[in-house]
Protein backbone atom coordinates (compact mmCIF):
# COMPACT_ATOMS: atom_id res chain seq x y z
CA UNK A 1 0.00 0.00 0.00
CA UNK A 2 1.41 3.48 -0.48
CA UNK A 3 0.80 5.63 2.26
CA UNK A 4 3.47 8.43 1.07
CA UNK A 5 3.69 11.19 -1.62
CA UNK A 6 5.68 13.90 -2.99
CA UNK A 7 4.51 16.68 -4.37
CA UNK A 8 6.86 19.30 -6.67
CA UNK A 9 6.47 22.87 -5.81
CA UNK A 10 9.47 24.35 -6.16
CA UNK A 11 9.69 26.06 -9.51
CA UNK A 12 9.45 29.45 -10.91
CA UNK A 13 6.29 29.64 -13.62
CA UNK A 14 7.07 31.93 -15.93
CA UNK A 15 4.66 31.17 -18.59
CA UNK A 16 1.77 32.03 -16.02
CA UNK A 17 2.95 35.51 -15.72
CA UNK A 18 1.87 37.83 -14.70
CA UNK A 19 -0.08 35.35 -12.30
CA UNK A 20 2.51 33.82 -10.53
CA UNK A 21 5.21 36.89 -10.60
CA UNK A 22 4.81 36.68 -6.59
CA UNK A 23 3.18 33.72 -5.76
CA UNK A 24 3.82 29.66 -6.45
CA UNK A 25 2.11 28.58 -9.23
CA UNK A 26 0.62 25.75 -7.09
CA UNK A 27 -1.15 28.26 -5.21
CA UNK A 28 -3.13 29.31 -8.05
CA UNK A 29 -7.13 28.59 -7.34
CA UNK A 30 -9.02 26.42 -9.59
CA UNK A 31 -12.78 26.96 -8.11
CA UNK A 32 -11.78 29.45 -5.56
CA UNK A 33 -9.18 26.83 -3.65
CA UNK A 34 -5.45 26.32 -4.15
CA UNK A 35 -4.73 23.33 -6.78
CA UNK A 36 -2.46 22.41 -4.22
CA UNK A 37 -6.00 22.12 -1.79
CA UNK A 38 -7.60 19.99 -4.69
CA UNK A 39 -4.33 17.81 -4.98
CA UNK A 40 -3.93 16.73 -0.91
CA UNK A 41 -7.66 15.98 -1.17
CA UNK A 42 -7.74 13.68 -4.03
CA UNK A 43 -4.22 12.19 -2.33
CA UNK A 44 -6.25 11.27 0.94
CA UNK A 45 -8.82 9.61 -0.98
CA UNK A 46 -6.25 7.08 -2.61
CA UNK A 47 -5.26 6.06 0.89
CA UNK A 48 -1.90 8.77 1.19
CA UNK A 49 -1.18 9.56 5.04
CA UNK A 50 1.88 11.81 4.53
CA UNK A 51 2.73 14.25 1.54
CA UNK A 52 6.54 15.72 1.41
CA UNK A 53 6.25 19.26 -0.35
CA UNK A 54 9.31 20.05 -2.33
CA UNK A 55 9.52 23.84 -1.78
CA UNK A 56 11.51 26.51 -3.47
CA UNK A 57 10.39 29.96 -4.61
CA UNK A 58 8.22 31.75 -2.09
CA UNK A 59 8.38 28.69 0.06
CA UNK A 60 6.84 31.05 3.02
CA UNK A 61 3.31 31.15 0.94
CA UNK A 62 3.07 27.61 0.81
CA UNK A 63 4.14 26.82 4.11
CA UNK A 64 1.87 29.23 5.72
CA UNK A 65 -1.16 27.83 3.97
CA UNK A 66 -0.82 24.24 4.70
CA UNK A 67 1.32 23.76 8.27
CA UNK A 68 2.30 20.65 9.53
CA UNK A 69 -1.42 18.81 8.18
CA UNK A 70 -4.57 19.50 5.86
CA UNK A 71 -7.63 17.94 6.79
CA UNK A 72 -5.77 14.65 8.26
CA UNK A 73 -3.01 14.83 6.35
CA UNK A 74 0.63 15.14 7.86
CA UNK A 75 2.48 17.69 5.61
CA UNK A 76 6.67 18.05 5.86
CA UNK A 77 8.75 20.36 3.43
CA UNK A 78 12.07 19.33 1.33
CA UNK A 79 13.96 22.18 -0.07
CA UNK A 80 15.20 22.42 -3.23
CA UNK A 81 17.45 25.40 -3.33
CA UNK A 82 18.18 25.24 -6.80
CA UNK A 83 15.90 24.43 -10.06
CA UNK A 84 18.32 21.26 -11.26
CA UNK A 85 15.68 18.79 -12.55
CA UNK A 86 12.02 16.73 -11.78
CA UNK A 87 14.73 13.59 -10.35
CA UNK A 88 16.76 16.20 -8.52
CA UNK A 89 13.62 17.73 -6.39
CA UNK A 90 12.81 13.91 -5.86
CA UNK A 91 16.05 12.96 -4.21
CA UNK A 92 14.97 15.59 -1.42
CA UNK A 93 12.49 13.66 0.24
CA UNK A 94 14.69 11.04 0.67
CA UNK A 95 14.56 11.13 4.46
CA UNK A 96 11.00 11.36 4.40
CA UNK A 97 10.05 8.48 2.01
CA UNK A 98 12.20 6.31 4.21
CA UNK A 99 12.49 3.39 1.82
CA UNK A 100 8.63 2.89 1.34
CA UNK A 101 6.82 3.49 -2.53
CA UNK A 102 5.31 6.81 -3.04
CA UNK A 103 3.46 8.73 -5.75
CA UNK A 104 5.07 12.19 -7.17
CA UNK A 105 2.79 14.59 -8.29
CA UNK A 106 3.63 17.95 -10.42
CA UNK A 107 2.31 20.10 -7.77
CA UNK A 108 1.08 22.85 -11.20
CA UNK A 109 -1.30 20.43 -12.59
CA UNK A 110 -5.05 19.54 -11.70
CA UNK A 111 -5.51 15.87 -11.16
CA UNK A 112 -9.21 13.98 -9.90
CA UNK A 113 -9.51 11.96 -7.17
CA UNK A 114 -10.31 8.87 -9.38
CA UNK A 115 -6.94 9.16 -11.83
CA UNK A 116 -4.90 9.41 -8.55
CA UNK A 117 -6.76 6.52 -6.77
CA UNK A 118 -6.31 4.51 -9.68
CA UNK A 119 -2.44 5.53 -9.73
CA UNK A 120 -1.98 4.41 -6.39
CA UNK A 121 -2.66 1.16 -7.01
CA UNK A 122 0.15 0.05 -9.27
CA UNK A 123 3.76 0.14 -7.95
CA UNK A 124 5.66 1.21 -10.84
CA UNK A 125 2.90 3.15 -12.46
CA UNK A 126 2.59 6.38 -14.75
CA UNK A 127 -1.19 8.39 -15.26
CA UNK A 128 -1.07 9.30 -18.71
CA UNK A 129 -3.74 10.89 -20.45
CA UNK A 130 -4.82 11.71 -24.39
CA UNK A 131 -3.92 15.21 -24.93
CA UNK A 132 -4.50 17.46 -28.66
CA UNK A 133 -1.40 19.60 -28.01
CA UNK A 134 1.21 16.33 -27.24
CA UNK A 135 3.87 18.42 -28.54
CA UNK A 136 3.94 20.32 -25.46
CA UNK A 137 4.94 16.93 -23.00
CA UNK A 138 5.92 13.83 -23.20
CA UNK A 139 4.59 11.63 -25.44
CA UNK A 140 4.27 7.91 -24.13
CA UNK A 141 4.74 4.73 -26.29
CA UNK A 142 2.54 2.39 -24.51
CA UNK A 143 2.13 -1.47 -25.47
CA UNK A 144 -0.30 -4.08 -23.72
CA UNK A 145 -0.81 -1.93 -21.09
CA UNK A 146 2.97 -0.87 -19.90
CA UNK A 147 4.88 2.31 -20.71
CA UNK A 148 8.16 1.51 -23.08
CA UNK A 149 9.37 5.26 -24.05
CA UNK A 150 8.63 8.57 -23.91
CA UNK A 151 9.52 11.18 -26.16
CA UNK A 152 10.09 14.42 -24.84
CA UNK A 153 7.99 17.52 -26.65
CA UNK A 154 8.65 15.95 -30.17
CA UNK A 155 8.33 18.42 -33.06
CA UNK A 156 6.92 16.18 -34.87
CA UNK A 157 3.80 14.54 -33.11
CA UNK A 158 -0.02 13.63 -34.05
CA UNK A 159 -3.04 15.87 -33.68
CA UNK A 160 -3.97 13.78 -30.10
CA UNK A 161 -1.70 11.38 -28.52
CA UNK A 162 -1.08 9.97 -24.43
CA UNK A 163 1.45 11.86 -22.92
CA UNK A 164 3.06 11.76 -19.50
CA UNK A 165 1.13 13.68 -16.83
CA UNK A 166 4.14 13.55 -14.29
CA UNK A 167 2.43 11.46 -11.60
CA UNK A 168 4.01 8.56 -11.20
CA UNK A 169 3.88 5.72 -8.46
CA UNK A 170 7.46 4.37 -8.03
CA UNK A 171 9.29 1.47 -6.21
CA UNK A 172 12.09 2.76 -3.46
CA UNK A 173 14.56 1.46 -5.35
CA UNK A 174 14.06 4.74 -7.22
CA UNK A 175 16.30 6.89 -4.61
CA UNK A 176 19.22 4.70 -5.09
CA UNK A 177 18.59 4.96 -9.38
CA UNK A 178 18.53 8.48 -9.18
CA UNK A 179 21.63 8.91 -7.53
CA UNK A 180 23.53 6.93 -9.53
CA UNK A 181 22.26 8.82 -13.11
CA UNK A 182 24.83 11.59 -14.13
CA UNK A 183 23.18 15.03 -14.59
CA UNK A 184 22.47 16.11 -18.18
CA UNK A 185 24.97 19.20 -19.75
CA UNK A 186 22.41 21.64 -18.26
CA UNK A 187 23.18 20.07 -14.79
CA UNK A 188 19.83 18.68 -14.40
CA UNK A 189 18.60 15.21 -13.41
CA UNK A 190 15.33 14.04 -14.47
CA UNK A 191 12.66 11.53 -13.51
CA UNK A 192 12.42 10.15 -16.96
CA UNK A 193 15.81 9.62 -17.36
CA UNK A 194 15.22 6.15 -14.90
CA UNK A 195 12.71 5.40 -17.71
CA UNK A 196 14.94 1.69 -18.75
CA UNK A 197 14.88 0.86 -14.94
CA UNK A 198 11.14 1.07 -14.40
CA UNK A 199 10.57 -0.48 -18.37
CA UNK A 200 12.73 -3.51 -17.35
CA UNK A 201 10.11 -4.11 -13.89
CA UNK A 202 6.87 -2.87 -15.94
CA UNK A 203 5.69 0.32 -15.75
CA UNK A 204 1.76 0.09 -15.86
CA UNK A 205 0.30 3.19 -17.97
CA UNK A 206 -2.66 4.18 -16.03
CA UNK A 207 -5.14 5.85 -18.80
CA UNK A 208 -7.14 8.62 -17.56
CA UNK A 209 -9.71 10.18 -20.08
CA UNK A 210 -10.24 13.77 -18.39
CA UNK A 211 -8.98 13.44 -14.67
CA UNK A 212 -6.14 15.37 -15.53
CA UNK A 213 -5.89 19.37 -16.65
CA UNK A 214 -2.37 20.92 -17.24
CA UNK A 215 -2.00 24.56 -15.82
CA UNK A 216 0.94 25.62 -17.98
CA UNK A 217 -0.58 28.72 -19.68
CA UNK A 218 -2.86 32.15 -17.64
CA UNK A 219 -6.23 30.33 -19.96
CA UNK A 220 -5.36 27.13 -18.06
CA UNK A 221 -6.58 28.52 -15.29
CA UNK A 222 -10.07 29.37 -16.67
CA UNK A 223 -10.05 25.64 -18.40
CA UNK A 224 -9.61 23.64 -15.42
CA UNK A 225 -11.75 25.57 -13.24
CA UNK A 226 -14.39 25.03 -15.77
CA UNK A 227 -13.81 21.12 -15.54
CA UNK A 228 -13.96 21.40 -12.25
CA UNK A 229 -17.45 23.21 -12.11
CA UNK A 230 -18.55 21.15 -14.80
CA UNK A 231 -18.25 17.82 -12.60
CA UNK A 232 -20.25 19.63 -9.97
CA UNK A 233 -22.76 17.24 -8.63
CA UNK A 234 -20.70 14.05 -9.39
CA UNK A 235 -19.50 11.41 -7.59
CA UNK A 236 -16.51 12.32 -9.63
CA UNK A 237 -15.01 15.05 -7.02
CA UNK A 238 -15.33 15.25 -3.41
CA UNK A 239 -13.29 18.23 -3.02
CA UNK A 240 -15.65 20.81 -4.03
CA UNK A 241 -18.50 21.88 -1.32
CA UNK A 242 -22.08 21.66 -2.44
CA UNK A 243 -23.66 24.26 -3.77
CA UNK A 244 -24.85 26.17 -0.69
CA UNK A 245 -25.47 30.14 0.26
CA UNK A 246 -24.12 31.19 3.23
CA UNK A 247 -23.69 35.13 2.19
CA UNK A 248 -26.20 37.91 2.27
CA UNK A 249 -28.75 37.42 -1.25
CA UNK A 250 -31.40 40.52 -1.98
CA UNK A 251 -34.68 39.69 -2.04
CA UNK A 252 -34.99 40.58 -5.28
CA UNK A 253 -31.97 38.89 -6.64
CA UNK A 254 -31.95 35.80 -8.44
CA UNK A 255 -29.95 32.38 -8.26
CA UNK A 256 -30.33 30.01 -11.02
CA UNK A 257 -28.92 26.38 -11.06
CA UNK A 258 -25.68 25.60 -8.88
CA UNK A 259 -24.69 28.68 -7.14
CA UNK A 260 -22.53 29.23 -3.79
CA UNK A 261 -22.22 32.27 -2.33
CA UNK A 262 -19.53 32.13 0.51
CA UNK A 263 -19.56 33.77 4.03
CA UNK A 264 -19.23 37.29 3.69
CA UNK A 265 -20.63 37.92 0.51
CA UNK A 266 -23.48 40.01 -1.06
CA UNK A 267 -25.29 40.16 -3.99
CA UNK A 268 -27.05 43.10 -4.34
CA UNK A 269 -30.60 44.09 -6.08
CA UNK A 270 -31.87 42.41 -9.36
CA UNK A 271 -28.87 41.15 -9.58
CA UNK A 272 -28.65 37.27 -11.68
CA UNK A 273 -25.78 34.65 -10.75
CA UNK A 274 -25.91 31.81 -13.53
CA UNK A 275 -24.58 28.75 -12.32
CA UNK A 276 -22.14 26.75 -12.49
CA UNK A 277 -20.84 30.18 -10.00
CA UNK A 278 -19.06 31.02 -7.10
CA UNK A 279 -19.36 34.06 -5.16
CA UNK A 280 -15.97 34.21 -3.12
CA UNK A 281 -15.79 35.06 0.59
CA UNK A 282 -16.26 39.06 1.20
CA UNK A 283 -16.82 39.80 -1.91
CA UNK A 284 -19.73 42.25 -3.60
CA UNK A 285 -21.97 41.94 -6.33
CA UNK A 286 -23.50 45.28 -7.11
CA UNK A 287 -27.30 45.75 -8.40
CA UNK A 288 -28.00 44.50 -11.65
CA UNK A 289 -25.39 42.61 -12.35
CA UNK A 290 -24.75 39.51 -14.15
CA UNK A 291 -22.33 36.84 -13.07
CA UNK A 292 -22.43 33.34 -15.94
CA UNK A 293 -20.56 30.75 -15.26
CA UNK A 294 -17.77 32.51 -13.65
CA UNK A 295 -15.68 31.66 -10.43
CA UNK A 296 -15.50 35.61 -8.28
CA UNK A 297 -12.49 35.52 -5.76
CA UNK A 298 -12.56 36.26 -2.45
CA UNK A 299 -13.00 40.23 -1.58
CA UNK A 300 -13.74 41.37 -4.76
CA UNK A 301 -16.19 44.31 -5.60
CA UNK A 302 -17.98 44.11 -8.67
CA UNK A 303 -20.04 47.45 -9.11
CA UNK A 304 -23.63 48.16 -10.37
CA UNK A 305 -24.59 47.01 -14.13
CA UNK A 306 -21.32 44.91 -15.03
CA UNK A 307 -21.88 41.62 -17.02
CA UNK A 308 -18.88 39.02 -16.64
CA UNK A 309 -19.65 36.00 -18.29
CA UNK A 310 -17.71 32.05 -18.17
CA UNK A 311 -14.43 33.81 -16.47
CA UNK A 312 -11.85 33.80 -13.31
CA UNK A 313 -11.49 36.64 -11.14
CA UNK A 314 -9.09 35.77 -8.58
CA UNK A 315 -8.78 37.37 -5.41
CA UNK A 316 -9.17 40.99 -4.49
CA UNK A 317 -10.53 42.16 -7.75
CA UNK A 318 -12.42 45.32 -8.48
CA UNK A 319 -15.07 45.97 -11.57
CA UNK A 320 -16.31 48.83 -12.67
CA UNK A 321 -19.92 49.70 -13.53
CA UNK A 322 -21.03 48.80 -16.52
CA UNK A 323 -18.00 46.67 -17.57
CA UNK A 324 -18.46 43.60 -20.22
CA UNK A 325 -16.14 40.87 -19.37
CA UNK A 326 -16.16 37.37 -21.02
CA UNK A 327 -13.61 34.59 -21.04
CA UNK A 328 -11.10 35.95 -19.05
CA UNK A 329 -9.03 35.42 -16.21
CA UNK A 330 -8.70 38.52 -14.24
CA UNK A 331 -5.85 38.33 -11.32
CA UNK A 332 -4.96 39.45 -8.07
CA UNK A 333 -5.52 42.61 -7.27
CA UNK A 334 -6.60 43.77 -10.69
CA UNK A 335 -8.77 46.76 -11.56
CA UNK A 336 -10.91 47.44 -14.39
CA UNK A 337 -12.93 50.61 -14.96
CA UNK A 338 -16.06 51.57 -15.82
CA UNK A 339 -17.86 50.81 -19.02
CA UNK A 340 -15.14 48.50 -20.16
CA UNK A 341 -15.54 46.09 -22.93
CA UNK A 342 -13.51 42.94 -23.16
CA UNK A 343 -13.70 40.86 -25.93
CA UNK A 344 -13.14 37.50 -26.57
CA UNK A 345 -14.21 36.28 -30.06
CA UNK A 346 -11.74 35.95 -33.19
CA UNK A 347 -12.95 35.24 -36.85
CA UNK A 348 -14.60 31.75 -36.91
CA UNK A 349 -11.97 29.03 -37.54
CA UNK A 350 -9.27 30.54 -35.81
CA UNK A 351 -7.89 30.16 -32.27
CA UNK A 352 -7.01 33.10 -30.26
CA UNK A 353 -3.07 33.40 -29.69
CA UNK A 354 -1.20 34.97 -26.91
CA UNK A 355 2.15 35.95 -26.26
CA UNK A 356 3.77 34.54 -23.80
CA UNK A 357 7.83 34.81 -23.12
CA UNK A 358 8.06 36.93 -26.00
CA UNK A 359 6.54 33.88 -28.58
CA UNK A 360 3.15 33.72 -30.16
CA UNK A 361 1.26 30.45 -28.29
CA UNK A 362 -1.63 28.79 -30.24
CA UNK A 363 -4.40 28.83 -26.68
CA UNK A 364 -6.50 26.13 -28.63
CA UNK A 365 -9.44 28.45 -27.93
CA UNK A 366 -11.68 30.16 -29.95
CA UNK A 367 -12.79 32.59 -27.74
CA UNK A 368 -10.30 33.98 -25.02
CA UNK A 369 -10.32 38.25 -23.45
Amino acid sequence: MVRKAVILAAGLSTRTYPLTVKKPKPLLKLANEPNLSHLIRGLKGAGIEHVILIVGFERQQIEQKFGNSFEGVRIDYALQEQALGTGHAVLQAENFVKGEPFMVLNGDDLLLPDALKEGAKTVPSLIVAWHHQPQRFGVVEVANGYVHRIFEKPKEAPPKALVSTGAWTLPAEVMDWLKRLTPAEDGEIRLPDIMSNLVQIGLKAVVTEDGWMPVTYPWDVLLATKHLLNLWGTNRIDNLLPPQVLGEVHPTAELVGDVRVEAGAKIGAGAKVVGPAIIGKGSFVGEGCDIVRTVVGENCNIKQGAHIEDSVLLDNVQVGEDTEIEWSVLGDNVVVGSEVKVYSKVPTGITVRSVVKGQLVDTGMERFG
